[in-house]
C-alpha cells in the first residue's frame, strides 16, 4: 500500500469523527441541562439495554462480514451481505415477541415504570441498529472514507437536532433521547443502504456461489459473539451496579462522564474503522512483515496517552460545562478515560489473534476482564457508588489489554514496546487516583503537565520519526 494512500484514506475516515468531537461537546452540555442527573440515568438505561440486545442479535455476524470480505470476489460480496444479515435479522424477530410478551417486567426492571411504547422502542431501535451496523460496513469495507465521515456528521447532527425537537415537543423527558436516537438510526442507515445500493441489490440472495457459506459464518461469528456478549456484560455491570446499590441520580452522573469519555471513544471507532480494512488488507499481502503493525502501535499510543492527560488537566472545564448537579464527574471521568485508551491501543495489539483466526481467544479474554469487572463492583460500588464503578472500568480495561496483548504475542512475535506503554498507563493511572483527594484545580493542571511532559520524551524517538520521515503514512 502506498504511502500517500494510506494517509489519504486515514484522514477520510477521520475528520467526520473529529467533526463529531465537536459536535459532542456543543450537546453534551446542552443535554444536561435540559434533563436532570435522574432523568439522564434512565436514558442511559435505554442505551446500555439497546447495545446489549444488538451483541445479541447481531451474533457476531458482522466480524464474520469483516473477515470474510477481501476472499470474495467483488461480484459475490452482495451474498455475502445478505448470508451475514440473515441470522440477526431471524434474531430479532424472537427478540421482539419475547419482548413484547414480557414488556412490562422488562420496562419496570429498566425505568421503574410499565411501558410497552418504550419496549417497542427498543425492538425498532436494535433493527435499526442492525441494517446502520451493515450498511457502515459495506462502506468501511470498501473504504469510502468520505462517505463514511459524512454519515457521522449527519449522524450526530441529526441526533442532536432530534433531541432539541422532542424537548420542545414533550418537555423535560428522558423519553426525547429514546425518540431522537431511533429515528436519527432510521434514517442515517436508509442513507448509508442507498449509497451502496448495488450491493444491497435484493437479487444478490439467489447470486453466484460464494466461498464462505453459512455454516462457516457460523462457525467463525458464534465464538466472537460469545466473546462480545461478555464483553458487553462487564461494560454494562458497572450501570446495573450502580442502579441495584444506589439510585438513578447517581447512573445520571456516571452516565454523563461516560458521555464526555464518549468524545474520546469517537477517536477510537474512527481508529478502529480505519485500522480492521488496512491491517487486514496488508496481511493478505505481507503476512510476515510486523513494522507496520509495530509503529502503528507506538504511535497510537503516545497519541492516546496524550490525549488521555490532556482530558484529565481540562476535566474541571467540562463539569462547569454540564450544570448543576453532575459536580461528581470531575472525579469519576478521569478513570473512565481508560476505556477508550486502553480498548484502542489493545486493537493495534490483537491483531495475531485475529490474524490467525483463534477467536475462542476472545472468550477467555472477555471472561476474565468480566470477572475482574464484577469483583470490583460488588466490592466497590456499594461504599462508593459511580466513584467504585469508574475505579473498577480502569482497571479492567487494562486487564482486558494486557491479555489481548500478551496471547497475540503467542501467535504473531512483534515489538510493541511495551515497557514505556505500562510506564504510561502508571503514570497516567496514578494520575487519576489524585483526583479524589487534591482539589485544587492549579495543582492538578501542574501534575499534569508534568506527567504530559514525560510521556513525549518518552516517546519522542516515535513521534519525530514520524514528523522526519512519515514512516507510517
Amino acid at each position: 500500500m502506498q504511502n500517500k494512500s494510506l494517509l489519504k484514506k486515514f484522514l477520510s475516515f477521520s475528520y467526520g469523527s473529529w467533526i463529531g468531537i465537536i459536535i459532542g461537546i456543543v450537546s453534551t452540555p446542552v443535554i444536561t441541562r435540559l434533563l436532570t442527573p435522574e432523568d439522564f440515568g434512565k436514558a442511559s438505561m435505554f442505551t446500555l439495554a439497546l447495545n446489549i440486545l444488538m451483541v445479541f442479535v447481531m451474533f457476531g455476524s458482522d466480524q464474520s462480514f469483516v473477515r470474510f470480505f477481501y476472499e470474495e470476489e467483488e461480484d459475490a460480496r452482495g451474498k455475502l451481505l445478505y448470508k451475514c444479515l440473515y441470522i440477526p435479522v431471524i434474531l430479532i424477530i424472537v427478540t421482539t415477541v419475547i419482548m413484547a410478551l414480557f414488556y412490562k417486567r422488562i420496562s419496570f426492571f429498566l425505568f421503574r415504570e410499565h411501558s410497552f411504547i418504550l419496549i417497542a422502542a427498543m425492538a425498532a431501535g436494535v433493527a435499526g441498529q442492525i441494517f446502520y451496523r451493515y450498511a457502515v460496513l459495506v462502506i468501511r469495507m470498501k473504504q469510502r472514507g468520505n462517505s463514511y465521515s459524512i454519515l457521522e456528521m449527519v449522524n450526530k447532527s441529526l441526533n442532536f437536532g432530534l433531541i432539541i425537537l422532542f424537548y420542545f415537543i414533550m418537555g423535560e423527558r428522558y423519553e426525547i433521547i429514546v425518540y431522537s436516537t431511533i429515528t436519527a438510526l432510521a434514517i442515517v442507515a436508509v442513507i448509508a443502504i442507498y449509497l451502496e445500493k448495488e450491493i444491497w441489490d435484493i437479487k444478490n440472495i439467489v447470486s453466484k456461489k460464494i466461498n464462505h457459506g453459512r455454516k462457516e459464518i457460523l462457525k467463525f461469528s458464534s465464538p466472537l459473539m460469545v466473546s462480545t456478549f461478555i464483553t458487553m456484560l462487564f461494560q454494562s455491570f458497572d450501570r446495573m451496579a450502580i442502579k441495584h446499590w444506589s439510585n438513578f441520580r447517581e447512573i445520571g452522573v456516571y452516565a454523563a462522564a461516560f458521555k464526555i469519555v464518549g468524545i474520546l471513544t469517537v477517536l477510537q471507532t474512527t481508529f478502529a474503522t480505519f485500522w480492521a480494512p488496512v491491517s487486514h488488507e496488508n496481511y493478505m499481502k505481507n503476512p510476515n512483515d510486523t513494522k507496520l503493525y509495530e509503529k502503528v502501535s507506538r504511535v497510537v499510543t503516545a497519541g492516546m496517552f496524550i490525549v488521555a492527560v490532556g482530558t484529565i488537566i481540562g476535566k474541571d472545564i467540562f463539569v462547569i460545562m454540564l450544570g448543576k448537579g453532575y459536580e461528581k464527574v470531575g472525579v469519576i471521568m478521569p478513570f473512565l478515560i481508560f476505556i477508550p485508551v486502553m480498548y484502542t491501543i489493545s486493537e493495534t495489539t490483537v491483531l495475531g489473534i485475529n490474524f490467525m483466526k483463534k477467536s475462542k481467544w476472545h472468550i477467555f479474554i472477555s471472561g476474565t476482564a468480566c470477572l475482574v469487572n464484577i469483583a470490583g463492583n460488588l466490592i466497590l460500588v456499594p461504599k462508593n457508588g459511580a466513584t467504585g464503578s469508574a475505579i473498577t472500568a480502569a482497571v479492567t480495561y487494562i486487564v482486558f489489554f494486557s491479555l489481548r496483548t500478551f496471547i497475540s504475542l503467542k501467535y504473531m512475535k512483534a515489538d510493541y514496546g511495551l515497557k514505556k506503554l505500562y510506564s504510561g498507563v502508571t503514570l497516567i493511572f496514578c494520575y487519576a487516583v489524585t483526583q479524589l483527594f487534591w482539589k485544587d484545580i492549579a495543582l492538578n493542571m501542574s501534575i499534569g503537565v508534568v506527567i504530559l511532559l514525560i510521556i513525549v520524551y518518552m516517546y519522542k524517538n516515535d513521534m519525530i520519526d514520524i514528523v522526519k520521515n512519515r514512516s507510517i503514512f
